[in-house]
């Protein structure tokens, strides 16, 4: 196996693998399937696979090139950063992650050995697959209880509201992951829903439902096209029609969701609407990896329905 100025650190050669896959801005279906395209993905892998090579280190391994002898140490790897998850009450999405980020060094491994030769690491994915099977099953799908934002239990803080205006605004944050203004209910001014925001029903791009459609307009006048529940995209415009439009002060709207999530017991500090807004990151996330999409392809459509669009801002909500 020759050299090819092959650097002498694991990190050194962690970085030359990825720079063997690094498409950033390309289009898809231009470049290898297998290659990085986006930043955002590009930084999250990379801070994985860095970790996973400090552990390497402490093993005395001092070649990636030696796949074989590397997929062993991967699943010591994962089973073990499972089971602190697990004792952490972490989620099952956290460790998928981590697992993409591993199956992109893999495929940087083929690349490297498709242009200068080696060993395939057809066998790291064998043990990536293997190990994600079984803590799919081990670890909860998403983080539970006050170690997240996100509240465990968004139903229970819905029913919990009883004015029912604050109550679909809620519900719409959650279904979402719109920003409070874009219910109704900014910190300043005024930005209702009102008839114009109804776009009728369609199509959700993930699970193939039937969903209803509205446009909002968020956080520094940006609009956004979301969709909901049809139940809930029929309360949506039956309260226009009643009323005209939905909004209210922001601060009630907040007093609303804290009094529910007391009542409710999923109260923490700091978590207030934007909670909500954590709830649906995750749970679509999870959807999103569920319906087949890879876990970048999913960051990428989480990060656009919250209108983040920087993939790696979805890691925000994942916590």
């Amino acid at each position: 196996m020759g050299t090819n100025r092959w650097p002498k650190s694991l990190h050194g050669q962690a970085e030359a693998l990825l720079g063997g896959v690094r498409a950033i801005g390309r289009k898809k279906g231009s470049v290898d399937q297998r290659f990085i395209r986006g930043i955002g993905a590009w930084d999250v892998y990379r801070r994985d696979i860095h970790r996973f090579v400090e552990f390497l280190q402490r093993t005395g391994q001092c070649d990636l090139r030696q796949a074989l002898r590397v997929s062993g140490y991967v699943r010591t790897y994962i089973a073990g950063r499972g089971q602190a998850l697990r004792d952490a009450g972490g989620s099952f999405q956290t460790i998928e992650r981590e697992i993409s980020a591993l199956t992109k060094l893999s495929h940087a491994l083929d690349v490297y050995t498709e242009r200068h030769g080696g060993e395939s690491a057809a066998d790291i994915r064998t043990v990536l697959s293997e190990e994600k099977a079984h803590w799919r099953t081990e670890l909860a799908a998403r983080s539970a209880g006050y170690t997240t934002r996100a509240y465990p239990d968004p139903e229970g803080l819905y029913a919990a509201i009883p004015d029912p205006a604050l109550r679909l605004q809620a519900r719409l944050m959650g279904e979402t992951g719109c920003r409070a203004e874009g219910v109704g209910a900014p910190a300043r001014g005024s930005n209702p829903l009102t008839a114009a925001n109804l776009l009728g029903f369609g199509t959700d791009p993930i699970s193939g439902d039937a969903v209803g459609c509205i446009t909002v307009t968020e956080k520094g006048g940006k609009q956004t096209e979301h969709f909901v529940d049809p139940a809930t995209y029929r309360e949506l415009t039956d309260y226009i029609a009643e009323h005209g439009l939905l909004a209210s002060p922001y601060r009630t709207f907040l007093r609303a969701v804290e009094a529910a999530a007391r009542a409710t017991g999923q109260y923490a500090p700091g978590r207030g609407t934007h909670g909500l807004k954590h709830s649906f990151a995750q749970s679509r996330m999870h959807e999103a990896v569920e319906s087949g999409m890879s876990h970048e392809e999913a960051m990428q459509t989480v990060a656009n329905e919250i209108a983040h669009n920087r993939m790696d801002s979805v890691d925000i909500y994942m916590r």
